[in-house]
C-alpha cells in the first residue's frame, strides 16, 4: 500500500509529457480509478490502454469555457481524492510580435482559469471528507519574468501564488496543496510553444524523472517540489541575487527566442 493506493486520481494534460508519465507511474501504485483529461482523444486512449488500473478518459479542451463547464457537471458526483492540475501550454516570442491574441487568451484560460475552476469544483468534497491532495504544476519560470515568454511566465507566477495562498488557507483541514516547479524538461512543450529546442534544452531533465519526484513530494505533502539539484540551486541563487541581475541573466538566456521572431 502506498499513499496513492485505492484513491481516485484526476490528472489533466494526461496524454503527453509529464502528465503521461505521472499516469504511468501512478498506475503502479494501485489507485482505485484514474480520470485522464486531455484534448487528444486518441492519445488519451493509448495512455489508458497501457494502464492496469481502472481508467476514465475525458477528451476536453480546458481552455474552452463551455467544455470545462460540461466536464465539471459530469464530475459532480465523483469522489476525487487527488487532483493533479498539470495541463498547460506556452508561447514563445516577443510580446509585441505577431502572436495571435486568441492564442494568448487561450493560454491564460488553460494555465490559470481552468486550474482555479477545477480546484474550486473538487475541493469542497475533499474538505467534507477531511482528506485530499492537490498538485499545481508551475515552472521555474514562474519566479522570474521570462523575456520572450512574458505571458507564459506570468501565468505560472499566478499558479505559484494560488498554490501558496490555498495551502495556507487550508492548513489543518486535511487537504494538502503542493506546487511542482520543474525547470527545462524534455517534452513536446517547446515545439507547441514555437521555440527551437536548441535554444533552451541546456540542463533539461526527463519528464519521467520530474514525474517521479513530483509524486514523492506530493505523497509527503511538500509545499514546493523543484526536481533536480541544478534547478534548486538556480532557484536559491535567484532568490539571493538583485532583481536587476536576474533580469540581465534572463535576457541572455532567452535572447535566442526573441531573436528568431
Amino acid at each position: 500500500m502506498t499513499y496513492f493506493s485505492e484513491k481516485t486520481i484526476l490528472v489533466t494534460g494526461a496524454s503527453d509529457g509529464i502528465g503521461r508519465d505521472l499516469v504511468e507511474q501512478l498506475d503502479t501504485h494501485g489507485p482505485q480509478q484514474m480520470i485522464l483529461i486531455g484534448r487528444n482523444n486518441r492519445r488519451l486512449e493509448e495512455v489508458a490502454a497501457g494502464c492496469h488500473s481502472e481508467t476514465r478518459t475525458e477528451s476536453v479542451d480546458l481552455a474552452c469555457p463551455d467544455q470545462l463547464d460540461a466536464l465539471l457537471k459530469r464530475l459532480e458526483e465523483v469522489q476525487i481524492d487527488v487532483l493533479i492540475n498539470n495541463a498547460g501550454v506556452g508561447l514563445g516570442g516577443v510580446f509585441e510580435g505577431e502572436e495571435d491574441a486568441q492564442r494568448i487568451t487561450s493560454m491564460i484560460r488553460l494555465n490559470c482559469d481552468a486550474v482555479v475552476l477545477l480546484t474550486r469544483a473538487i475541493l469542497p468534497g475533499m474538505l467534507r471528507r477531511q482528506h485530499g491532495a492537490i498538485l499545481m504544476v508551475g515552472s521555474l519560470a514562474g519566479w522570474a519574468g521570462g523575456p520572450g515568454m512574458c505571458v507564459y511566465s506570468a501565468t505560472k507566477g499566478f499558479v505559484h501564488r494560488f498554490a501558496e495562498g490555498l495551502r495556507w488557507e487550508l492548513a489543518g483541514m486535511g487537504v494538502s496543496v503542493s506546487l511542482l516547479a520543474p525547470g527545462v524538461t524534455r517534452t513536446a512543450f517547446f515545439q507547441s510553444a514555437g521555440i527551437d529546442e536548441r535554444d533552451i534544452r541546456s540542463g533539461s531533465m526527463s519528464s519521467k524523472e520530474v514525474a517521479r519526484q513530483a509524486l514523492i513530494g506530493l505523497a509527503r505533502g511538500r509545499a514546493i517540489i523543484v526536481p533536480g539539484l541544478r534547478n534548486r540551486m538556480l532557484l536559491m541563487l535567484q532568490g539571493l541575487a538583485p532583481r536587476g541581475l536576474v533580469g540581465w541573466i534572463s535576457r541572455r538566456i532567452f535572447a535566442p527566442i526573441m531573436k528568431r521572431q
